[in-house]
């Protein structure tokens, strides 16, 4: 199979998990560009809750790729 193939046929899928990707990298960059604002506490929870967003993301788009959503 051919990768391009695949990913037009599952583009709507990709493209909703990829700007959630990106929202999660935009979100993580804010917080640090403007952490001097904010505690310590907040900063460790939303750094790891992004990272974990972000893979989840990641690998949800290598599953819909490769095995999941078949029409």
């Amino acid at each position: 199979m051919d990768l391009f193939i695949l990913m037009q046929d599952r583009a709507l899928p990709l493209l909703m998990l990829a700007a959630f990707l990106i929202l999660n990298v935009v979100f993580l960059f804010g917080i640090w560009k403007r952490r001097a604002r904010f505690s310590k506490t907040f900063l460790v929870s939303a750094s790891s809750l992004a990272f974990l967003l972000m893979t989840s993301s990641f690998i949800l788009i290598m599953f819909t790729m490769f095995f999941g959503y078949n029409q």
